[in-house]
């Protein structure tokens, strides 16, 4: 797509009741939730000509806090075209200290490392988990269904839960140089954040007329304790 971040993060969505579509099983009653509407068209955005594109998202929060996210993309054209996308949950996360900050579940993994650039960027990951000392922009690929964000300062665990529709993981955080440039991030506000992005951006998804992708992620969180 056009944007490197992706267009659909800054476009208007409507809100839709889709309690009886059968792509978003009606949630059980202890559960809220709302649904969402992105329809995008070539008038509507004209830097994708020729496509028109049906987004559908349902968000759940679960009665202990857990918050679904399922996405359903739909190629509505009716020129006879297919079209090709990639995709990334933009999942933001606050972190009491990036500089005590792990991920989880991603060692042994190759991964795509774009701060060194995009020449013979593919690495594989050897420690056991993801720290920060510095800036990190990587996109880990073939990854499990559970990833993990410890925190070590707030003794807190995130968990993302993604399914087989989204199989890569992207992992940022600007430091100190990028977010001085970034106009809506603070000078010192990367020390308190970091994001972990279930993603399928390694190999685009190709989609005919009338045939719809589908995916999901939950993210929980947890207290722990280092006592035995």
């Amino acid at each position: 797509m056009h944007d490197q971040y992706g267009f659909a993060r800054i476009r208007l969505w409507g809100i839709e009741n889709l309690k009886h579509d059968t792509a978003f099983p009606p949630p059980t009653p202890d559960n809220a939730y709302a649904d969402f509407l992105l329809n995008l068209t070539p008038d509507k955005f004209p830097d994708w000509p020729d496509h028109r594109l049906e987004l559908r998202l349902r968000v759940i929060l679960g009665p202990t806090g857990d918050l679904t996210m399922t996405t359903r993309i739909k190629n509505v054209n009716t020129n006879g075209e297919p079209f090709t996308f990639k995709f990334a949950y933009h999942t933001y996360f606050s972190v009491s200290n990036i500089r005590l900050t792990r991920i989880e579940g991603l060692q042994t993994l190759d991964y795509r490392d774009y701060v060194e650039g995009v020449d013979n960027n593919q690495f594989t990951e050897e420690a056991d988990a993801i720290t920060f000392k510095d800036r990190v922009d990587r996109v880990y690929m073939n990854t499990p269904d559970e990833i993990r964000i410890r925190d070590l300062e707030l003794r807190r665990v995130i968990t993302i839960h993604k399914d087989a529709g989204l199989p890569d993981i992207a992992v940022w955080n600007p430091w100190e140089f990028d977010a001085s440039i970034i106009d809506d991030l603070g000078d010192e506000e990367y020390k308190e954040m970091v994001c972990v992005q279930a993603a399928a951006m390694e190999n685009e998804i190709t989609l005919n007329p009338n045939e719809e992708w589908t995916a999901t992620q939950r993210l929980s969180a947890e207290e722990y304790s280092d006592m035995i």
